[in-house]
């Protein structure tokens, strides 16, 4: 029954929060607005977050609410990957180019399974602390916004989440 509850109130928590409105965005602000959402979190933990991202704006075309969703969700499983980490870091990276890519990695212990991570209810958490939907919402939310969002293991440790996002003036086609 809790599993249950916290089930609900997640896609509730998702279906909530959406506006449905596509807007021309610049996706630097929606990662400063995540990182302020998640700074009680943050600052509760000893943890090392590096941002790298252009100086000048990076427009996409989305609906602001669900593209901070992501970036929140992923921030949080990077949390979670690096839980027993002593010297625990994230990066958070934005780059422009025929599509717009944000990158999270942070140096936990990489990603098991893979083929099977954005599949609704896996998780690798323990009972009670996760069900296993942030990622399967999360991929489905970049679908929507003519995106994709991939993940692989670093060379070096840990994981790497990629989004991938067309640039605004070729978002307005793919949310047509």
């Amino acid at each position: 029954i809790e599993r249950m509850g916290a089930i609900t109130r997640q896609l509730k928590s998702y279906a909530r929060k959406s506006t449905d409105d596509h807007q021309r965005i610049d996706i630097r602000e929606s990662v400063t607005s995540a990182l302020s959402m998640m700074a009680p979190q943050l600052g509760q933990m000893k943890i090392r977050i590096e941002k790298s991202m252009p100086d000048s704006p990076v427009y996409i075309y989305c609906d602001p609410v669900r593209i901070e969703q992501i970036i929140i969700n992923l921030i949080r499983n990077a949390l979670d990957a690096t839980q027993m980490v002593e010297d625990r870091r994230i990066s958070i990276k934005v780059t422009e180019g025929q599509k717009v890519r944000l990158f999270v990695q942070d140096n936990g212990h990489g990603i098991d399974h893979p083929e099977t991570l954005f599949e609704p209810f896996y998780t690798t958490k323990k009972p009670g602390e996760g069900v296993g939907l942030g990622l399967a919402i999360s991929a489905g939310f970049a679908t929507e916004m003519g995106g994709k969002l991939l993940a692989r293991n670093s060379v070096i440790g840990g994981a790497i989440f990629e989004l991938q996002i067309p640039r605004a003036s070729d978002g307005l086609k793919a949310a047509e």
